[in-house]
């Protein structure tokens, strides 16, 4: 048998041992023993995960639309489907609105019977801080309560004059999202809203010049990191600027505070001096930012994010006002027990009431004679201007987490409330700063190829997390727009759910079920396009307990002991700062960290929690790592200096170059010497050599220089590559001018030498405007704004021979207008050589296509040549291929890994094969989990930082637990061979033992074929869906080739019934047997004579069947279920009176093509061959 099918049967039911002589009964009991010394409490809960392991939910409530039986319903579907909580919100994305008004007494009755009937069935509530899935606010906030902006109005004047005038009002400026968001009357009140702050004078300069780039700086506006092309990471504080002269600028020295010569109705009386004057006039006004996208009901001002008091009187008003309601929120552990902010959405605001007063206590001096600068003008010079900005962010930073998530934190903890923080996109703040706030840190990724690139949360969730003492991260799990359209389930999802458990997270939230509120539609309510379908209407729901449970078993052991990791990478100081993980540092699409695991932590974490033990730079729970990496800026504050001199000095590794200069005003200019000094102390000097510099201080090491990078990195093999791309489209004209509005596919069908092998292969491309990209047929990412370049990892998805790249482009809008797609596939072999396929000629389009184009390569009916529309710059694009990528915040990973090898710290994990991995410690145990990201077999051998100890194999799916007796150890680590089936995962535990090699075996036995399942079958279909009760199928075929229409276009669930003989032999007896179910559209639960067998759900598809087959006939019953789109397909067509579906939300046409569903086998008994 192939490597690859032993791969294939290598999941089996291991712990049913079989034995036929007193050897292997021996082993056996050595294996007992070694699983007593292991401990009950891990293995337990191994076995039976405790109920706050579970995954949770987002659970949805559409405008109105609910009803006290959907959610009673719908919470003992979460309860009996094996799911743990919710996080709960109400929201409007266009659904008609229902008849339960938000917070009417109604609607707070609702409530409190939600939280009871979770209390029931022992299932927790996280409830957003407000309506909508936005921030915190309702009509109750009161515009003076609301995010404020500063504002400001100009007036020029010639002196000497008398100037006796009313200056004009500051207008507000328009929210980030547009006017309209707010009901006719709060939006009247918004525009009337103004406070008077301040009025300045100051001689006008002579020439024109501004800060770059000021409307970010000084926080008017916080575009969405996750969602919109060329939103800066962090804003870059540099140790020089260039110099103004005296015409272009504004002297401190000449701002004049004439605030008390304004009347309350905005005039002013002023003797003018000589001279031309700018006259300016700051007040306070509402950013407009509203509860989005809330129930009408809801419809309010965010509230105040830099004041406490604005805060209390919102939480007050909606978590005070539903607790009198509820009364207690939870018990035993359920109920009511969190709050939530989601992901920010609320862009950023600049001033408050008190700011000036808080400005000057936190960073020591007044801003008055400042403000100019937030208007643009140079104030003193560019230098100083941007380090008065960079302190005005720095304050907004600190009000935000003291003011708003300190203290909704701190007002929840008072009735026993806990909160969770989504701390990303458009917030005034670092997001590892703000998450730190959380006693559940959260992140989000999309469904691969079905919204945006999100990734990037959870590496610094996680950061937050491990840095900041938290055992739970938690991620909004599979969100999707509305490409999804109900064709996810568990088995295309279980890849990107385990890229997620070894990136860190341990708690799935599915985003989302929808709250039914009429409890026989099918499928029912929904949110619109949005979201992967996760509710109890879902044809499969009776079998997502099988990835429920999987999804608890990993959760569980993924929270015990500590994670294990080396690199900890410093995030800059100041704000906004997105933590990003450094490109070298991982690889594939989804990022997965390489051989070293690393972790971000903000500046104040730092400095309050860690310190040196034994050479490690630890924190105070136990968490540790052995190098920390400082990003390559030039500005450092002396307090973060002096902490890190400190831990230097006390035995800590350092990568970094010497910081030049205090980004900050605050004891400026003293600051900058106080830099100077403290770098030539610890660095010896204050400039970055060209080789590698290691240097003695303390106790500890500081390593920098150019071996391990600073500053931009050069071009990317797939940036050069992109030259050689054209521009292609399906020939319809000139389509770079005007093509129509409409999806166009391509494909390129390539050949891989099969006696060479890929080391690595990535895809860059970008479409005007939209592009979906599958590497043989499985799907590699997507892109959707041209401005853009996409990066995709496809190492794993090509395959030696025939291989084809497929792609569905998108050309949107409401009128023809212009159309490409571009892109190049560069590979290289493990000899060092490389292989590029551009877009160009050679590619095939066509206009319509078959369910299966994603992987036929032989069909050449109705493609054709695409057009070469011309070359990556040309226009209406004008791409740059030469364009340099933006800078690295961090060297690259390759000179970190040469520090570590300096240091003699072997990886902590390699394998042959690219595996995903994660790794914990739990005293004496060393857990890893290990995942297979490729859907085809594999078999590899795997390198882990463990010796000593003998490794076992844990199955999260079938709960087998056995020693892996196939290893060796060299050079600290232990060398394992392993095997799995197409995106296969397990845990590789290591556990002190005694002597074991007496235990005989392989780590992965053979399976053969030993019995075929032909069939005939009996069909029973799930009634009132359209399809026969019953039919006879003489052979497997797929539902959708059927000669009846209803079965065709069947959704939902059908029983296979057939009967059997077994008749093994007496040694054939004695043996496991499995029974592989071959091909399953979707899940499958199986039944053999009467015995529930379990649910198959991802590869392998196969189950223990020992202990449930007779001798003689056997009876097998598989239960089968299949997506929605069929039948929704056929409802297209029909009136509403004569559809089977009942839904809020139909993408469908009878043109679309249908799923393949049902079991299509071959169905078979295999054989362990000892």
């Amino acid at each position: 048998m192939s490597i690859q099918n032993r791969a294939r049967f290598g999941n089996v039911i291991g712990h049913l041992i079989y034995w036929k002589s007193g050897l292997i009964l021996l082993c056996v009991i050595v294996w007992i023993g070694v699983a007593l010394v292991w401990g009950d409490s891990l293995e337990s809960g191994f076995l039976l995960p405790p109920e706050e392991a579970r995954p949770w939910v987002y659970y949805f409530i559409m405008d109105g639309n609910l009803s006290r039986e959907g959610i009673t319903a719908d919470f003992e579907a979460m309860q009996k489907a094996g799911l743990g909580g919710m996080i709960l919100m109400e929201v409007d994305t266009g659904i008609p609105k229902g008849p339960v008004k938000f917070m009417s007494p109604e609607w707070r009755e609702i409530f409190r019977h939600a939280v009871f009937e979770a209390q029931r069935f022992g299932l927790q509530i996280t409830l957003n801080a407000g309506p909508g899935w936005t921030g915190s606010g309702g009509p109750w906030v009161k515009p003076e309560q609301s995010m404020q902006h500063l504002v400001a109005s100009e007036t020029t004047v010639n002196g000497p004059m008398h100037f006796d005038d009313v200056l004009p009002q500051p207008a507000p400026r328009k929210p980030f999202f547009g006017e309209g968001g707010l009901p006719a009357e709060l939006e009247t009140a918004r525009k009337k809203f103004y406070r008077d702050v301040a009025v300045l004078a100051f001689p006008t300069p002579k020439e024109k010049a501004f800060i770059e780039d000021v409307e970010e700086k000084a926080l008017y506006f916080r575009a969405p990191f996750s969602s919109q092309p060329g939103v800066r990471p962090f804003i870059e504080s540099k140790a020089e600027y260039p110099a103004v002269s005296d015409n272009q600028r504004v002297s401190i020295e000449s701002v004049i505070d004439l605030t008390n010569h304004l009347s309350p109705e905005g005039r002013l009386v002023w003797n003018v001096p000589e001279g031309n004057w700018t006259i300016l006039r700051f007040g306070r006004t509402s950013t407009g930012q509203n509860t989005r996208p809330a129930p009408a009901a809801g419809l309010g001002f965010e509230c105040d994010k830099f004041d406490d008091t604005a805060l209390n009187a919102h939480f007050e008003a909606f978590v005070g006002s539903l607790l009198k309601t509820v009364g207690t929120p939870n018990r035993n552990g359920a109920g009511w027990t969190s709050l939530h902010i989601d992901s920010w959405e609320m862009s950023s605001q600049n001033w408050t009431t008190k700011f000036r007063e808080e400005f000057q206590r936190r960073r020591g001096y007044d801003l008055l004679r400042y403000l100019p600068a937030i208007t643009g003008r140079i104030v003193d010079s560019v230098e100083v201007s941007e380090r008065f900005l960079w302190d005005l962010r720095k304050t907004a930073q600190d009000l935000v987490l003291e003011n708003h998530a300190a203290q909704l934190k701190m007002l929840g903890s008072q009735h026993g409330l806990g909160l969770s923080i989504e701390p990303y996109d458009m917030n005034p703040a670092g997001d590892l700063s703000l998450g730190a706030a959380a006693d559940v840190p959260m992140c989000e990724f999309w469904a691969k190829g079905y919204g945006f690139d999100t990734e990037f949360s959870c590496f610094e969730s996680v950061s937050i997390a491990h840095t900041n003492g938290r055992s739970i991260v938690a991620a909004e799990a599979f969100t999707s727009d509305d490409r999804e359209r109900w064709q996810l389930y568990p088995g295309v999802m279980k890849s990107q759910g385990d890229w997620a458990l070894c990136a860190g997270i341990n708690r799935i939230v599915f985003h989302r079920y929808q709250h039914q509120p009429q409890p026989d539609h099918r499928p029912g309510m929904t949110m619109g396009p949005y979201g992967v379908h996760w509710e109890r209407t879902q044809t499969w729901w009776e079998m997502a307990k099988a990835y429920h449970e999987y999804l608890a078993r990993c959760q569980w052991m993924l929270r015990q002991g500590k994670p294990v990791v080396d690199i900890c990478l410093l995030a800059p100081e100041g704000a906004p700062h997105v933590f990003r993980a450094p490109k070298s540092a991982t690889r594939g699409n989804p990022p997965d960290r390489l051989n070293y695991s690393f972790d971000g932590c903000a500046p104040e974490t730092l400095i309050e929690r860690m310190s040196v033990q034994d050479g490690r730079l630890v924190l105070p729970d136990g968490m540790n790592y052995r190098l920390l990496v400082l990003p390559s800026v030039e500005t450092m504050t002396p307090a973060l200096l002096t902490k890190i001199r400190q831990l230097i000095k006390d035995g800590g590794t350092i990568i970094g170059a010497p910081p030049r200069k205090s980004p900050s005003l605050s004891g400026y200019p003293a600051c900058d010497n106080e830099i100077q000094k403290m770098s030539r102390e610890i660095w010896g000097t204050n400039e970055f050599p060209n080789e590698l510099m290691e240097q003695r201080f303390g106790k500890g090491r500081i390593f920098w220089g150019s071996t391990i990078g600073q500053g931009t990195p050069p071009k990317s093999k797939l940036q050069t590559a992109l030259a050689m791309a054209k521009w292609i489209w399906y020939s319809e004209g000139n389509p770079a001018i005007s093509a129509p509005v409409a999806q166009r596919y391509f494909r390129r069908v390539f050949d891989l030498n099969p006696n060479r092998r890929i080391q690595s292969a990535q895809i860059v491309m970008t479409a005007d405007n939209r592009f979906e990209l599958w590497v043989n047929g499985q799907r590699a990412g997507t892109g959707d704004n041209f401005h853009e370049t996409y990066e995709f990892d496809v190492t794993s998805l090509l395959q030696p021979g025939v291989n084809i790249l497929a792609v569905a482009a998108e050309n949107g809008g409401d009128k023809p207008n212009p159309a490409g797609l571009v892109g190049c596939l560069v590979g290289e072999y493990t000899d060092g050589k490389t292989m590029s396929i551009p877009t160009d000629e050679q590619w095939q389009t066509s206009i319509r296509v078959k369910s299966n184009w994603m992987t036929d390569t032989a069909s050449k009916i109705g493609w054709f040549c695409a057009m070469e529309l011309g070359g990556y710059a040309m226009a209406p694009w004008n791409k740059n291929p030469n364009a340099m990528p933006e800078p690295e915040l961090y060297p690259e990973y390759r000179g970190i890994v040469e520090v570590l090898t300096k240091m003699g710290v072997v990886p902590d994990f390699e394998s042959d094969f690219p595996l995903r991995y994660i790794h914990r410690t739990e005293g004496d145990t060393e857990i890893y989990f290990v995942a297979n990201p490729q859907n085809q077999p594999i078999a590899t051998k795997a390198a882990f930082r463990v010796t000593g100890k003998q490794p076992q194999l844990w199955n999260p799916i079938t709960t087998e637990r056995r020693p892996l007796p196939e290893f060796v150890e060299k050079d600290g680590r232990t060398m394992i061979p392993l095997e799995f089936a197409a995106n296969q995962s397990f845990f590789v535990m290591f556990q002190r033992a005694a002597d074991t090699s007496q235990i005989p075996g392989c780590n992965f036995p053979q399976w053969n074929q030993i019995a075929k399942i032909a069939g005939p079958w009996e069909v029973r279909f799930e009634p009132n869906r359209g399809a026969p009760r019953q039919a006879t199928f003489l052979s497997l075929i797929d539902w959708t080739k059927h000669a009846d229409a209803g079965i065709r276009h069947f959704s939902g669930a059908a029983t296979y019934s057939t009967q059997f003989d077994w008749k093994p032999t007496d040694a054939a007896a004695k043996q496991p047997v499995v029974l592989d179910l071959g091909r399953v559209e979707v899940m499958a639960q199986v039944k053999l004579n009467g015995r529930d067998l379990g649910i198959v759900w991802t590869p392998p598809l196969q189950i223990d069947a020992t202990t449930a087959l007779k001798y003689g006939a056997n009876i097998l019953e598989i239960r089968v279920a299949n997506l929605w789109p069929n039948r929704l397909i056929a409802d297209s067509a029909l009136s509403q009176d004569q559809r089977i579906t009942q839904t809020t939300w139909n993408p469908f046409s009878t043109v679309t093509p249908l799923l393949p569903s049902g079991l299509l086998g071959p169905v078979t008994l295999l054989g362990r061959q000892d």
